[in-house]
Parts: C-alpha cells; sequence; structure tokens
C-alpha cells in the first residue's frame, strides 16, 4: 500500500502544475507593433492574464518572446 502512495502523489502533482502551464500561452509570431500589442493585451486580460516577456535577454521586438501569463483559478480560491 505504502509503494502506491508516493507514485500516485507525484502522479498528481505533475497534473497540477501541467494544468497550471496549460492556462499561459504565447502571444504569436512576428514583429511587435503597437496594434498586435494593444490586442494581445486586451485578449489576455479577458482571460484573466497578463502580458510579460519570457525571458530577459530576449528580442522585445518579437512578439513570440512574449507570454500571456495566466494565474491558475485555485490559486484565487481561499
Amino acid at each position: 500500500m505504502r509503494r502506491l502512495i508516493l507514485p500516485a502523489l507525484l502522479l498528481l502533482a505533475g497534473c497540477a502544475g501541467a494544468e497550471a502551464r496549460m492556462e499561459s500561452y504565447s502571444i504569436g509570431r512576428g514583429l511587435v507593433s503597437y496594434d498586435e500589442m494593444r490586442r494581445a493585451k486586451d485578449t489576455c486580460a479577458a482571460a484573466g492574464g497578463v502580458v510579460r516577456p519570457k525571458a530577459v535577454d530576449g528580442d522585445p521586438a518579437q512578439l513570440s518572446n512574449y507570454i500571456c501569463e495566466i494565474q491558475s483559478k485555485k490559486a484565487d480560491t481561499p
């Protein structure tokens, strides 16, 4: 019985992590323009997220270097 507890807990933890990653997404491909970024921010905000760069040293002129980060709804509940 004890042998089954640890693998089950690891499986559940993996599922929770995968769910959180699925909610955040890359905002697109191509060059950043005011209109594209405004559209991406509006779409992301409607989903409850915020647009942020993927990495500090990424090219800020490429849309693929930004993600819409959506917080897990489980974190919002007390």
